[in-house]
């Protein structure tokens, strides 16, 4: 039959043909219920497909709707450290106008325990929306994960850092009855006499203490540590003579500096601090090597839409130009000085590598 005149089972039954033969009758049953199932996997693949594509574009959408709506409920800003502490004070310093311009309330959140690690461990498993960020001084970032063996996050690929309140200056303070003046003096004094002079830190570990141990390598200092929960139970030994030699930051010691209680031996800064400016620099001293600055700044998981971190950021700048918000930090010995992203994320992983191998090289190791 020529094919311009081929029909098939399904046009003749659907046209009413009739059949001659019971054979062909069942051959066109078959052939019809086919073509009805093919139309209707075709309906179902169409269906699929529509559906499929509906939800890519809801996917598509609904992150930037997020973004353009965030903040839409109160940010959680998590410390690792008890309330009174001086983070701690920074942090609701900030809170304040971070919340105005947010137009969400910010709240302070302490979550102690392992010098600040469960606190860095509770927001790097968090949800990357913007809604939970941790606040720490460097230590929490760079130091702690050169000394500790068994952290559950990693600071450079479980964070998204955003941006730094300030630098934290890290000076030597002395009890008087050290005759030394300058920083080869007390070298000599501790190559002299090993046992008689001990540093002390406010835990191991933690930045004071690798800072310490990058203060003997660098000079070959003979000096042995003892390591204290915190300034709290170490500056009354301090001041008593238990231990005579401690680093901190200039918020730890100045009112004992200007009591004449201790006194200030040098700061690791590039240049002089303006809350204690008779201390003389590391550098002034011979020893440009010794220069080293925390910071404070904030954290979220990593995932964090740039949009989002961008509005944080500028809730941060917000503070930090604060009058009475900024004067307040200044006092505290925080220099607040603005930095791109792109330049703090840069400090974090260069510093990160540089007390690691002072951890290293000192065998500092805390399970």
């Amino acid at each position: 039959m020529p094919a311009s005149k081929r029909t098939s089972g399904f046009s003749r039954l659907w046209r009413g043909t009739p059949t001659s033969a019971s054979s062909d009758h069942n051959d066109n049953e078959n052939l019809f219920d086919r073509e009805i199932n093919t139309m209707k996997c075709m309906i179902a693949r169409r269906a699929f497909l529509g559906a499929a594509l509906a939800g890519a574009i809801a996917l598509q959408i609904s992150p930037a709707f997020a973004q353009a709506e965030y903040p839409n409920q109160p940010i959680r800003m998590i410390l690792g450290f008890a309330p009174g502490a001086s983070l701690d004070a920074m942090a609701r310093l900030m809170a304040e106008p971070m919340a105005e311009y947010l137009g969400q309330p910010v709240i302070v959140e302490n979550r102690t325990g392992a010098s600040g690690n469960l606190a860095a461990e509770y927001v790097a498993r968090s949800k990357p929306d913007g809604y939970t960020i941790l606040f720490t001084g460097s230590g929490g970032i760079v130091v702690n994960p050169a000394t500790y063996t068994n952290l559950n996050f990693d600071p450079i690929k479980d964070f998204t850092h955003i941006g730094s309140l300030g630098n934290a200056d890290i000076m030597m303070a002395v009890h008087p009855s050290v005759p030394a003046k300058t920083i080869s003096e007390l070298v000599d004094l501790t190559k002299q006499d090993p046992k008689r002079y001990k540093y002390g830190t406010s835990g191991a570990g933690n930045t004071m203490h690798v800072v310490t141990e990058l203060f003997k390598q660098r000079t070959g200092a003979q000096i042995e540590g003892v390591h204290y929960r915190g300034q709290g139970p170490l500056t009354p030994d301090l001041l008593a003579n238990q231990v005579q030699i401690s680093f901190g930051t200039p918020g730890d010691f100045r009112s004992h500096i200007e009591a004449g209680a201790l006194r200030g031996l040098f700061v690791m800064s590039p240049r002089r601090i303006a809350v204690l400016p008779d201390v003389a620099t590391a550098s002034e001293m011979g020893f440009p090597e010794l220069n080293r600055r925390g910071w404070w700044g904030w954290h979220a998981a990593r995932g964090v839409p740039q949009p989002i971190v961008d509005k944080i950021r500028a809730a941060i700048a917000r503070g930090q130009t604060h009058p009475v918000v900024s004067e307040k930090l200044r006092a505290m010995g925080v220099e607040l000085e603005p930095e791109a992203q792109a330049d703090f994320i840069r400090r974090i992983e260069d510093t990160l590598k540089a007390y690691k191998d002072i951890a290293s090289a000192a065998n500092i190791r805390i399970q």
